[in-house]
């Protein structure tokens, strides 16, 4: 009979839904066309994700995993340990992060992962200690099919540079 999920994938799944339980946050996010009615604004003013340069998409197309690549392609869930730098402290399928302003990163992955689930946290990059509070939100990032872009802000409310776990699940 065929494997449905992986260990890997229930033990994302469990370990995201045991740290929004405890305070964490999540957010679980699936990109769509146009504008989603729960998009943030500031003042009435819709907030957008910066652009993404040449560079961005060379890097991103450059990180997709060739086809006969079987490993890589079978995977069911990527992850991405991020520190509120920006720096990529250890994942699966993550190649790269981006700090693109206070408290917004990009992510990229070595497989597309537009038509997966987010499951983003704030939580520290070590295995031990207490997280500041804050908030997170997690959606594909634009024009990169293997890129997830990320906002942090404090407990106030105010964007923040916050370290966070990053898990895509995908189909």
């Amino acid at each position: 009979m065929a494997k449905i999920f992986g260990r890997k994938t229930m033990l994302l799944a469990v370990g995201a839904l045991a740290l929004s339980l405890v305070g964490g946050g999540i957010a679980i996010a699936a990109p769509s066309p146009g504008v989603d009615p729960g998009a943030v604004r500031v003042d009435g003013r819709l907030v957008e994700q910066p652009p993404v340069s040449k560079a961005d998409i060379e890097q991103a197309k450059a990180a997709l995993a060739a086809p006969d690549d079987a490993g890589v392609l079978q995977a069911t869930a990527l992850f991405a340990v991020v520190s509120a730098n920006g720096g990529l402290v250890r994942g699966e399928g993550a190649v790269s992060v981006a700090l693109l302003g206070l408290g917004q990163y990009q992510v990229v992955f070595n497989a597309p992962v537009n038509t997966g689930a987010y499951l983003g946290t704030i939580g520290l990059t070590g295995n031990v200690g207490v997280s500041p509070t804050g908030f997170i939100s997690v959606v594909g990032r634009t024009n990169l099919a293997n890129g997830v872009f990320v906002q942090t802000w404090n407990q106030s409310g105010q964007p923040a540079n916050r370290s966070f776990h990053l898990g895509v699940l995908l189909p």
